[in-house]
């Protein structure tokens, strides 16, 4: 019933006076969730709204990553609670586009990254890259300040997120201890921990901190997220939204891959550089039938535990500049 309620208040608040306004009902563009699907979802959207001049847009997502359409220039216009769920609400817009790709259907898997997905599955044709975010100057110098406030003045600033998210996703925690000590004793102190104890499929989630860094886990909105990501020097992580957003604000990013393969995520040309599992079962996501996500891994995930920490640690030190080191 709320939800129904919300719904009918978005329409007489916003789609209601846009046509009005333009005489023209409003476009919608559908994708819950994740972060990094909503992020590759842009160069199609923005490749659609050349199909309707004068139109209205508005994004449907989900509430957490609301911010995320207006930074990539798709839409001011975005509703959290999805009205265009049934067919009751189509007639209020001239068109609908839900965001689709091959690994999240039951018997289909990527053959492309999750862009060029998106882009043919409407017919438009865009160059494989992510887009590029904007971050308000305000929220620049919000962060700013606080890296100040924390003694962050000088010397590379490297970020570390460990997740949550699936566990077949996650390196193992002792591997994360290790590569920041093996930071450390190159010279490297300023390491900050990223991320959130919140997981959208799998909910509350506690997150194992690691010693010796600076933790911001929990402090920040996403959009200081994704400020302090572009102000940084490197970004080390998982498979998740974070590296998406690192190749949006063009942050040279390591990422750690084991169940999914980086080249049906990010193009060879994105800031992001990846190190991979070489287990013979690697990328099982993209395999039909998947074992993993839900039913649990049958080789007790040992395409993340078996990736070295001297391997992730030359990684990162080959993206960072030797000036800065």
């Amino acid at each position: 019933m709320k939800d129904r309620l919300r719904r009918i208040g978005f329409i007489l608040r916003v789609v209601l006076p846009l046509i009005l306004c333009t005489r023209k009902r409003p476009v919608l563009f559908v994708r819950p969730g994740a972060l990094g699907d909503i992020i590759c979802t842009f160069p199609a959207a923005l490749q659609l709204k050349k199909r309707h001049p004068k139109a209205a847009f508005i994004y449907s997502c989900h509430p957490d990553f609301a911010c995320l359409p207006p930074m990539g220039g798709v839409t001011t216009h975005v509703i959290t609670a999805h009205i265009a769920r049934g067919s009751i609400w189509s007639f209020l817009f001239s068109a609908i586009y839900r965001f689709e790709y091959g690994d999240e259907k039951t018997n289909t898997a990527s053959s492309k990254t999750i862009i060029e997905e998106c882009c043919r599955q409407y017919g438009v044709v865009v160059a494989d890259a992510h887009p590029r975010l904007q971050i308000a100057p305000e929220i620049l110098s919000r962060v700013k300040s606080l890296l100040a406030s924390h003694g962050i003045h000088k010397g590379p600033v490297i970020l570390i997120h460990l997740g949550p998210s699936w566990p077949v996703r996650e390196w193992p925690h002792e591997s994360w201890i290790s590569l920041v000590r093996k930071l450390q004793e190159h010279g490297l102190p300023n390491i900050i921990q990223l991320g959130i104890g919140w997981h959208a499929q799998l909910g509350t989630v506690r997150g194992a901190a690691v010693p010796d860094v600076l933790s911001l886990v929990n402090q920040l909105t996403l959009e200081e997220t994704i400020a302090l990501i572009s102000l940084s020097d490197l970004l080390v992580g998982i498979d998740s939204g974070l590296l998406h957003i690192a190749a949006s604000v063009r942050t040279p990013a390591v990422g750690i891959f084991g169940a999914t393969s980086p080249q049906f995520r990010f193009s060879p040309k994105s800031s992001c550089s990846f190190v991979v599992s070489r287990v013979e079962c690697q990328g099982c996501h993209h395999r039909i039938p998947r074992l993993h996500w839900m039913t649990g891994c049958p080789n007790d995930i040992k395409c993340m535990k078996t990736i070295q920490v001297d391997e992730v640690l030359r990684a990162c030190l080959s993206r960072l500049n030797p000036a800065k080191i």
